[in-house]
């Protein structure tokens, strides 16, 4: 009888003979698994790319939608908020009022309707509920009325309640208007104040929602997507009620912020995928996109279960293997193509983002700027910018947290809301105010931005500015301006949140004065962070040390003698951050006049003729030629008559002094008064080309100031505001 042990001998050398005669079965069967194997891993893997793009298409395809309503509503906010500026001027005339709404649903075709409501008896001669209101009527016709009675009381109407209780702007619920619109819409209100700053009505524009559901129509990416639009109080405003809608709302209602994706089945059991985010801005709107599963994945499955059948059939097992490794090779070869276009797309988003840059070197008869931006890696998050208006400098720096395309756009964002708030505001403070509000909208990323502003008025030195968390500049003094020894020295700067963290920090102003010869150093902490392989930092002592072998440089020579100086600290080790930096050396042209003299006039139009006979006296003396005199005066007259007219309050007698001097060849206007802070220059260029009854109210005299003028500067200092003019001219 045999044993265990030779049982088990037997046992193992059968399956030994068993492999090596059925070598071939076994190697298929093998390769069967492996293939099987693959197959399910690449599946899955497939299912998470296809996953994760269709949340970033979809998230696409809701951004375009909240892009369009938004500039929608803005268009609407923009207008009726300027119109509440222009009802406050316009009180005393209450008939005047059907004339704005009238006017403002002509010139704005977003506009369904428009009105004005008072509160009660505010006009005692009018109804006590005063509501003028202008509608559309057709195409081209446009209806004024009094909208207001006792059957119609505006009060208890949320478009008007919340505004007037709450002071704030505040977008309506959609409601069906049976009086005035005669059609479903919501309404945009604005509180209006008269000159004590009381409440006193509210201002508002109404538009049809109508053209929501053509908005909801564009640009879907599947034909089964489902898309449905509502607000706050669950009201459908676009999208058909149906069950899906139903069953998307029960998880919208359940995420407390309306922002998140889901899944869920539909009342046929099919699986879908619910995307949702509020619209944002003054609205509570949120927008739901519900996909069906099956369209989205059906194809793949298709793929998975044709694969499975060529994997059962074994005698095409070796033509499949085949097939895939060529398949594999393809896939592999479009991967390294993909790579390749990849790394071109980066360079080329690298030449964009350093196209946006102003040049590195500026050379002006006041200032010598020199910059330079090395990101670590092809885009970066860093920038700066400057530019030169009304005599002014204004420039900045910052620094994009993170790395990479994510902060390179962020980076680009802030570089454009730097130039728009900037070309019509002199305050630092507030253009970070706004850059930082406009950061905060839809920053779901929580990327924040360290930044710091400044305004060099160059004829002065005055130097305002702000700064939101940035590293501190330096100032490098010039041969002989050392103070107790130092020539480097940090300026004071106040710990301010950076820009996109909360929209509601209040950004206060600084300011220093420059000397000539003072060049200002503004850099990036990839300066004091770069590391080398010790991951030793550079440090702030080395970046002062650095700067005090570059007193009397020039700004370019400063920025390489500090870059050769890190190169050499890193040596060899890999970049860690980007590293901007930015020199401004201050070298205002001081020119020596040969002609002086100045006139002081009380704040009355009537003291004009005095004006105009001490302007003609000093063109008269320095023999500027007839044409030119006359642009001359008539300029200085526009500019005195404004400061006369807005200046000082109402009521209020004050003093305007008109100094003229020349050097020769330019002469310099400065118009100085004591009044409240005034700065004609921040208004905007009134466009010139448009219609007469469409132009916003004021801006043509600066403007022709402007384009008489060579140039034309503004200053607030020591409590005066002192406009300056300048021209060049020639002598007869």
């Amino acid at each position: 009888m045999p044993n265990k042990g030779t049982l088990k001998v037997g046992w193992w050398k059968r399956f030994r003979n068993f492999i090596k005669a059925h070598i071939n079965l076994v190697n298929i069967i093998a390769a069967a698994l492996l293939v099987e194997v693959v197959s399910g891993v690449m599946y899955y893997s497939a299912q998470d790319i296809i996953h994760r793009t269709v949340e970033k298409l979809i998230d696409r395809e809701m951004n375009a939608i909240y892009l369009c309503i938004r500039n929608k509503l803005a268009q609407v906010e923009v207008a009726v908020d300027n119109m509440s500026w222009v009802v406050t001027e316009g009180l005393e005339e209450p008939e005047w009022m059907f004339d704005i709404t009238r006017r403002m649903v002509k010139n704005n075709p977003s506009f369904w309707g428009s009105g004005v409501a008072f509160i009660p008896n505010y006009y005692p001669n009018k109804d006590k509920f005063f509501e003028p209101y202008a509608v559309r009527r057709g195409q081209d016709s446009i209806v004024t009325m009094q909208l207001g009675s006792d059957g119609v009381d505006h009060t208890m109407d949320e478009y008007y309640r919340i505004p007037f209780t709450q002071e704030k702007a505040h977008w309506s619920e959609p409601y069906t208007d049976i009086v005035g619109a005669k059609t479903v819409i919501t309404t945009y209100g604005v509180p209006v104040r008269d000159e004590k700053n009381r409440t006193i009505g509210v201002v508002y524009a109404d538009i049809a929602i109508d053209w929501l559901k053509d908005v909801m129509e564009e640009g879907r990416m599947y034909q089964s997507t489902q898309r449905f639009l509502i607000a706050g109080n669950g009201h459908l405003m676009a999208g058909e009620d149906n069950a899906t809608f139903q069953a998307a709302m029960k998880l919208v209602n359940n995420d407390d912020d309306k922002t998140g994706y889901e899944t869920m089945d539909d009342a046929k059991g099919e699986k879908q995928h619910v995307f949702f985010h509020p619209v944002g801005g003054k609205t509570d709107w949120v927008l739901i996109s519900v996909c069906n599963d099956e369209e989205i994945f059906g194809k793949l499955r298709t793929v998975r279960y044709t694969l499975l059948s060529l994997i059962g059939m074994g005698l095409l097992l070796l033509g499949f293997i085949v097939v895939r490794a060529k398949r594999n090779l393809e896939r592999l070869r479009m991967v390294n193509a993909e790579k390749d276009r990849i790394g071109s797309e980066l360079r080329v988003a690298s030449q964009i983002q350093q196209s946006m840059l102003p040049h590195s070197h500026l050379k002006h008869d006041d200032v010598d700027i020199f910059g330079s931006l090395v990101p670590a890696r092809e885009v970066g998050g860093d920038l700066y910018d400057y530019f030169i208006r009304d005599e002014k400098l204004f420039f900045c720096i910052g620094d994009v947290s993170g790395k990479g395309s994510p902060s390179a756009m962020v980076m680009g964002v802030i570089h454009s809301l730097f130039r728009a708030f900037s070309a019509h505001e002199n305050n630092p403070a507030r253009i970070m105010q706004a850059i930082n509000e406009s950061a905060c909208q839809g920053n779901d990323t929580n990327i924040f931005v360290t930044m710091f502003i400044g305004v060099l008025d160059l004829p002065t030195g005055h130097l305002r500015y702000c700064n939101a968390g940035h590293d501190a500049p330096m100032i490098i003094r010039g041969e002989g301006q050392e103070v107790r020894g130092e020539r480097i020295v940090q300026i004071p700067v106040q710990p301010h949140l950076p820009v996109g963290v909360f929209n509601d920090v209040k950004y206060d102003i600084q300011e220093i004065h420059l000397q000539p010869d003072n060049t200002l150093f503004l850099y990036t902490d990839g300066l004091t962070e770069a590391m080398n392989k010790e991951h030793k930092q550079f440090g702030m002592d080395r970046v002062e040390a650095v700067l005090g072998t570059c007193v009397g440089m020039q700004p370019e020579d400063i920025l390489q003698t500090i870059t050769q100086a890190v190169q050499q600290f890193v040596a060899n080790a890999e970049q860690s951050d980007d590293l901007t930096m930015l020199a401004i050396h201050y070298t205002p042209v001081r020119r020596e006049s040969v002609y002086e003299e100045q006139l002081t006039l009380q704040n009355n139009v009537r003291q004009v003729k005095q004006l105009n006979a001490f302007v003609k006296q000093v063109v008269g003396e320095l023999q500027i030629e007839t044409s030119l005199a006359k642009q001359l005066q008539l300029a200085i007259e526009e500019a005195v008559v404004n400061v006369m007219e807005y200046a000082y309050p109402s009521g209020e007698t004050g003093d305007v002094t008109i100094k003229m001097a020349s050097d020769g060849s330019v002469l310099r206007i400065q118009i100085i008064d004591a009044g409240v802070y005034f700065d004609p220059t921040s208004k905007e260029k009134t466009d010139i080309d448009i219609p007469v009854q469409d132009r916003q109210i004021g801006g043509l005299g600066i403007l022709l100031v402007r384009e008489l003028m060579d140039s034309i500067n503004y200053e607030r200092l020591n409590q005066l505001n002192i406009l300056s003019l300048t021209k060049k001219y020639k002598s007869l």
